[in-house]
């Protein structure tokens, strides 16, 4: 079988997203396995967001074994090329490459997938993003692709978009079970941006002096950005903010809880698992796919706006030692169900693809087709938002 991942954002470790790494983590254990080719291709000229190659030190931890950035090629246990001119040339890859499918995700979806159908190729649409346009997302449905999403919160969501179910494909996150937390250590968030809570952040440091945290980049901030959280920080002593790192081992080794306060509906939350597989309690919003990766191994805080109850859940968990260690318990339990597993999920997504993609029958088109139409009379559009909460 041979497998095409094409994306306008430039593929991992170009881009170090977590729709980006997971894609990775996928491709290579799919390519590793017997009769199955995978190759990836990214746009050349994508702007919309800083990427860059990387630094040969990092090549080791990223699983990169050879760059040529003469040739916009890279190795990473399959190929990675980049494209200029992006959709002629893709046109052009697909016909030399010859795949059995074509995987896309994230911005650049449908044109990836119609390209492919207009090549006549199977498309599979990975969704990791709970924003997506619901009515693109109906257009990549009627094309007959295979429709995955990274929770059941994701595929039901899907589903009610486009009356299609969704396979569920959890994210493959790296587990760092050789990586103990630090009992003494810190209380991290990653990623400081405002969606992902960085408000609530700062005021739950500001009212927890005693405590210390760290504020880890991962989305890499521009200078602005960072000008801005620094004048933020220099009143809360008790914050050390780190940029963005290759191995997120040396993050974990100092943190004793992972708070994840987002705001916006997470796909899935892949920081959650990797926290928990070194023994790391996480806290999170209830949102969106967060409570899928938190599972047992932390509390959800369902009125994620108030951080009085930021404050009252993280100071019961450090202060309860008996509690926080069955927390901790619970969380390596969790990232250690099978259901996780990085070779079981491929394994999945693998006989996905080679599968057919599964088609509503009649009646649940029919059926389908009354909600939608419902959804646009006041009343019952009311009612049925209100049922799907």
């Amino acid at each position: 079988m041979r497998i095409l991942y094409a994306s306008e954002r430039p593929p991992y470790p170009l881009f170090l997203g977590g729709a980006a790494r997971a894609a990775h983590m996928l491709l290579v254990r799919m390519a590793a396995m017997s009769n199955v080719a995978c190759t990836a291709v990214g746009s050349r000229d994508y702007a919309v967001s800083s990427w860059r190659y990387p630094d040969t030190a990092e090549y080791a931890t990223l699983g990169v074994r050879a760059v040529d950035e003469a040739n916009a090629t890279l190795d990473c246990g399959y190929p990675i090329r980049l494209l200029h001119d992006f959709y002629p040339m893709l046109s052009a890859e697909i016909q030399h490459f010859c795949p059995d499918i074509v995987w896309a995700q994230l911005e650049g979806a449908l044109p990836v997938l119609l390209t492919a159908n207009r090549l006549g190729v199977r498309g599979l649409c990975f969704v990791h993003d709970a924003e997506f346009d619901p009515v693109e997302m109906r257009q990549i449905a009627a094309l007959d692709c295979h429709l995955v999403a990274s929770s059941s919160f994701l595929a039901n969501k899907v589903q009610r978009a486009t009356g299609r179910l969704a396979e569920v494909v959890y994210p493959p996150a790296e587990l760092y079970f050789d990586t103990p937390a630090a009992p003494d250590g810190l209380v991290t968030m990653i990623n400081p941006h405002p969606v992902k809570g960085l408000d609530t952040f700062i005021e739950v440091a500001r009212r927890l002096p005693a405590v210390n945290f760290l504020l880890q980049e991962s989305w890499k901030l521009g200078k602005d950005s960072l000008d801005t959280l620094h004048q933020r920080l220099t009143k809360l002593p008790n914050v050390h903010f780190a940029h963005r790192v290759s191995d997120m081992r040396s993050v974990y080794c100092q943190t004793r809880l992972l708070i994840a306060p987002s705001r916006w509906e997470e796909g899935f939350g892949m920081v959650a698992l990797e926290a928990q597989s070194c023994g790391i309690p996480v806290i999170a919003s209830l949102r969106g796919g967060l409570p899928e990766a938190v599972g047992d191994g932390g509390l959800l805080i369902d009125d994620y706006v108030n951080v009085d109850a930021w404050v009252h859940a993280i100071d019961t968990v450090l202060t309860d030692t008996s509690r926080y260690l069955a927390f901790a318990e619970r969380a390596r339990r969790h990232a250690a169900s099978d259901i996780f597993s990085p070779d079981a999920l491929a394994r999945r997504l693998y006989a996905i693809a080679k599968s057919y993609p599964v088609r509503p029958s009649w009646l649940a088109q029919s059926v389908f087709a009354v909600q939608r139409c419902a959804r646009n009379l006041p009343l019952f559009g009311r009612l049925i938002r209100r049922l799907e909460g």
